[in-house]
């Protein structure tokens, strides 16, 4: 057979074969779906909504995220739901339109996601206690990708599950102006972004913006940076200071929340809670306890934002690494009240004021 024939013979057959290697191979590569919904979050008092787009997912899936106005929960971090939990690709993309309605400004988002690091929380989900008190380990998978707007066009992305949020990363958007042949084509609902009735409904309904809210607002300029400013690392672990007449005082359902949207459940097993690491200022906390005779309190409070954001300035002066601290919550003799006080290893202390403080008996353990 001629040498150029033999030659050209098996170029084709090893030709093949790599083809269909590598067909062989991308039936092997396999994209994990995890079950998720999708949701919005807004800064109380400055509702946020989605004009147009989404979030774009592994697989070249898409997630709109115009679900209506995102009024703003008591807590930044709060998520509204979307539309239900759905198998999904892993989020890699952020590519939507919003509107701040405090400030009057569209802003758009075009930016990569870490999908890594969402990953690396679906696939491992975490291990939460039962709420009965019973001490039974669950193991629990997030199911929720929160997106936070705030003004400024800041964007802050969550994972979520039951009792634990963790923050992915913090994006920036850029301010847009709707074209006037855009909004032309708009029907009768889509257009409600450019309506003044809409907008002064948005601006004076106590369903949207409370009237304490509005009424503290009032002449008051938008504090641009506030919501980055809730992102600084702090060293500092909660330690439980429990009353020494209880002889079973067993500690649990220790759940703490940071004014940066992230969420904890604590091992309770464990004092100080939490161990060593860097945390936002904690915004508040509840938990339950059982004293000598074996009556269950259940507690919980709120911190007020203005004293522990002072408290933390006193202790930490104006390095977040310049020391660690210890949270300590100290209950009372007769388990009817609490004190914190944030207490650094550099000797500054100070304490935080306390807001819709309860601690009541719960039941029989």
């Amino acid at each position: 057979m001629n040498r150029i024939i033999k030659y050209l013979l098996s170029f084709l057959f090893f030709t093949q074969i790599s083809c269909q290697e590598k067909k062989d191979h991308k039936k092997t590569v396999t994209m994990t779906k995890y079950e998720w919904t999708e949701g919005t979050s807004a800064p109380l008092g400055y509702p946020m909504e989605v004009y147009k787009g989404g979030i774009e997912c592994e697989g070249g899936e898409w997630v709109g995220l115009d679900i209506g106005l995102s009024p703003g929960g008591n807590t930044w971090g709060t998520i509204n739901n979307g539309m239900g939990n759905s198998f999904k690709g892993i989020p890699t993309r952020l590519d939507f339109t919003w509107m701040s309605y405090m400030e009057n400004q569209f802003y758009m988002i075009d930016a990569q996601v870490d999908t890594g690091k969402i990953k690396k929380y679906f696939s491992k989900g975490y291990d939460s206690k039962a709420s009965n008190g019973s001490g039974n380990i669950k193991h629990l998978n997030y199911n929720k990708i929160g997106i936070g707007m705030a003004p400024g066009g800041v964007v802050v992305v969550w994972v979520a599950g039951v009792g634990v949020q963790k923050e992915i990363g913090r994006y920036l958007g850029k301010k847009v102006t709707i074209p006037e042949s855009e909004i032309a084509k708009l029907d009768s609902h889509e257009d409600r972004f450019f309506r003044d009735d809409y907008l002064k409904e948005i601006h004076t309904s106590e369903k949207i913006v409370p009237l304490k809210i509005q009424q503290e607002n009032k002449g008051k300029s938008i504090p641009f940076g506030l919501w980055d400013s809730y992102r600084i690392q702090y060293d500092w672990k909660p330690v439980f200071e429990l009353p020494e007449k209880g002889k079973l005082n067993p500690l649990t359902d220790v759940g703490m929340t940071m004014v940066n949207g992230e969420m904890d459940q604590l091992d309770s097993s464990k004092n100080p809670l939490g161990g060593n690491g860097t945390k936002a200022i904690p915004q508040s906390f509840s938990f339950s306890v059982v004293d000598g005779e074996g009556i269950r309190y259940g507690a919980g409070c709120k911190l007020n934002e203005k004293s522990a954001f002072e408290a933390f300035s006193k202790v930490f002066g104006k390095d977040p690494k310049s020391t660690k601290a210890s949270l300590v919550i100290k209950i009372n003799e007769s388990y009817s009240f609490f004190t914190v006080l944030l207490k650094g290893e550099n000797g500054k202390e100070a304490f935080i004021k306390t807001e819709n403080l309860e601690m009541f008996k719960s039941r029989k353990k």
